[in-house]
């Protein structure tokens, strides 16, 4: 059994609202084990949703529909549900008077446009919506293909139908609740691709399944596994996982929620290292997110792009206007070693300079490293989390005796 969601509203497809709904549904779904393998969105149109529900109920045995129920001449859900599952739209005395009724412990008459609400499917089960006026139902197919569940669009409504009518419902006609599991492996400084070709094959496995997710800097490694107890299903993560490290290594940088700079953080206290930065590049935001995670031993230089060259003259360098490459080269391991704190480890993040080439150097433990960024730097957002994360890998791969040079961060 599987299911599928369709979500139903125009002020979606315009952009205006954002659709939480769908996240709602679908972690209701991934905690009782249903597999979900289809979201549409569609707008108030009666015919194209009559053609989605259609096609849904042709591949899917629960569809789960958010939206159109309301008393509204665009809330056209319920003729749509009922000319798809091949049944005529009712009038249902009995759904009128609980309509009735809620609007009376509101203390205000019942307006003659919720009397649409009242209108479902012929045969379709009436599920009660008790904090909301817009009756929900349950509709088979005439021809045996599936159920439609027809829930609101208010979140508030609709997350309580689905905690307490629906879900409960879904689990009896599965036979009983299936354990997901999931687990997030965090990966940085190693490009999706390169992920890719690692860990290939095991990402063709039925159960448990994994996938790859893509951040700047950083892929995500997902493991979901289902079983029937959480025994047998925490077993099936552990399994993969250990394959997964293995072949990854120390790209893992931890899992779940955690960030690169929580866990550079937590080993530069846990050696009791102070860290010394100069920071052309980025505008602060590697020393940001380090106290941000909590890190406060950080010493940071101001040193602005304007005044770059300057200070590369003032230094005795003969530098040029722009600097020439070997000499911002030599001058970003001057300043990761004049930045360095006494028993600490100093970073100078600076550039660009001729042909864009930026640089991050590094001193300690031990010896300086030298990481030339790739061509064509842009001060931008991207960019510049894109140069944060190297960093801060760079950092924690030091810390754990793991850094190489040179390093082919791509």
């Amino acid at each position: 059994m599987h299911a599928e969601i369709v979500m139903i509203g125009t002020e979606l497809l315009l952009g205006e609202i954002v659709d939480t709904n769908a996240n709602r549904l679908a972690l209701a779904l991934r905690d009782i084990g249903l597999d979900l393998y289809y979201k549409t969105t569609v707008g108030d149109n009666l015919a194209r949703i009559t053609e989605v529900l259609d096609l849904a109920l042709d591949r899917s045995d629960i569809i789960i529909t958010s939206g159109g129920i309301g008393p509204t001449v665009d809330d056209v859900t319920r003729q749509a549900v009922a000319d798809a599952t091949g049944r005529k739209l009712v009038y249902s005395t009995e759904l009128e008077a609980q309509i009735a009724a809620r609007f009376n412990r509101f203390g205000r008459p019942m307006a003659d446009n919720n009397k649409r609400q009242a209108y479902i499917p012929e045969g379709a089960t009436p599920l009660t919506n008790p904090v909301g006026t817009a009756p929900c139902y349950l509709s088979e197919d005439v021809n045996g293909r599936g159920c439609i569940i027809s829930l609101p669009g208010v979140p508030r409504e609709l997350e309580h139908m689905m905690a307490n009518t629906v879900s409960p419902l879904l689990i009896g006609r599965m036979g009983g609740i299936k354990v997901t599991r999931v687990r997030v492996l965090r990966t940085c400084a190693v490009g999706e691709s390169n992920i890719d070709q690692g860990i290939g094959d095991l990402m063709t496995t039925g159960n448990p399944t994994v996938g790859l997710a893509a951040h700047i800097g950083q892929t995500d490694v997902r493991i979901t596994a289902k079983a029937d107890t959480d025994e047998e299903a925490d077993t099936l993560v552990a399994g993969m996982e250990a394959k997964l490290r293995e072949r990854l290594g120390v790209a893992v940088y931890g899992e779940g929620k955690v960030t690169v700079a929580e866990v550079v953080g937590d080993l530069m206290q846990g050696k009791s290292l102070k860290l010394g930065v100069v920071d052309t590049l980025t505008g602060g935001q590697l020393a940001r997110d380090l106290v941000e995670s909590g890190y406060s031993d950080l010493v940071a230089t101001d040193l602005s792009p304007a005044n770059l060259t300057e200070a590369l003259k003032d230094s005795g360098a003969d530098a040029s206007n722009p600097p020439d490459v070997e000499v911002a080269r030599s001058y970003a391991v001057s300043l990761a070693e004049s930045v360095t704190p006494p028993d600490g480890i100093g970073l100078a993040m600076i550039g660009p300079f001729e042909e864009s080439s930026t640089f991050i150097a590094l001193n300690g433990p031990g010896e300086v490293c030298l990481f030339e960024r790739s061509r064509n730097y842009q001060d931008t957002d991207y960019i510049r989390r894109w140069l944060v994360v190297q960093a801060l890998d760079w950092i924690r791969r030091t810390l754990l005796g793991q850094m190489k040079s040179p390093v082919d961060w791509n």
